[in-house]
């Protein structure tokens, strides 16, 4: 059994409102990656996911614990939780006790957003650091969150620069308004470029030349679906952005559409 003070920290890192919203996003995950997940590292998921119920989302376990409950070695219990972590299912949060010692890890499960932290329209709070639980400092890759850039190496590489795609840089074919636009709630390039393909799939499918200037109403369907997000934002991921933001742009035209044959009628 946990304490209050336990419970009262550990629900600093839920985002999740019921069970039945847990095991959605989980579902809806596995079905795109589970051929990418090995057996062990099913194990070690499902293990965690049934201890998240007391703070939904959220579980407290030593990696003892789950050696134990999956009959999993400790070198496959890493890989499995950074496995996991890579794949943006979960995050752990290392914690210490008040000796100093190594506590509990807290593991939480992430929302349906690709692994993309909202960090611009209302970023969460760093969660306080707890008399009983100190959790020590973790790499945040998550929605609204540009991740950090890996140290460099000589490895493969006789200059010693490590040659890694950045996804935080945004496409140069881009137009810097609407990056600038999309960067007030996603700082990651790759989310921009997502966001531009639906921008380029509007002017396909509702016949918009391409010189035309299509950016005053992306910049209102941008609007809109920022503040549709802040309506009921736990239950946002970057599909449902995607979809709102693409949806609002056929609503705008489908009205101005209207608007132009009223005129001639």
């Amino acid at each position: 059994m946990f304490d209050l003070v336990t419970l009262e920290f550990m629900k600093k890192y839920s985002y999740f409102t019921s069970k039945e919203n847990l095991v959605s996003a989980i579902n809806t995950q596995l079905k795109q990656i589970k051929e990418r997940l090995t057996p062990s590292v099913l194990r070690v998921l499902d293990i965690i996911r049934m201890r998240s119920k007391k703070v939904y989302g959220v579980a407290y376990l030593k990696i003892e614990t789950i050696m134990t409950l999956t009959k999993v070695s400790r070198s496959s219990v890493e890989r499995a939780i950074r496995k996991l972590d890579q794949v943006g299912i979960l995050k752990r949060v290392a914690t210490s006790r008040k000796t100093g010692l190594q506590g509990a890890n807290i593991y939480y499960f992430l929302p349906l957003n690709d692994g993309v932290e909202v960090m611009g329209l209302d970023k969460p709070k760093t969660p306080e650091k707890s008399k009983v639980e100190a959790p020590q400092q973790e790499t945040n890759t998550g929605f609204f969150n540009t991740p950090k850039r890996p140290k460099e190496t000589k490895k493969n590489n006789v200059n010693g620069t490590h040659l890694t795609k950045d996804s935080s840089v945004v496409p140069s074919y881009i137009p810097k308004e609407f990056a600038k636009l999309i960067q007030q709630g996603f700082s990651c390039g790759r989310v921009i470029k997502q966001f531009w393909s639906k921008v380029v799939m509007f002017k396909r499918v509702t016949g918009w030349t391409r010189n035309e200037n299509v950016l005053p109403i992306a910049s209102d369907a941008w609007e809109y679906t920022k503040n549709e997000y802040k309506r009921d934002k736990r239950e946002w991921g970057l599909d449902r952005f995607l979809k709102c933001f693409y949806g609002t742009m056929k609503r705008i035209e489908e009205k101005r559409v209207e608007e132009y044959a009223a005129m001639w009628t």
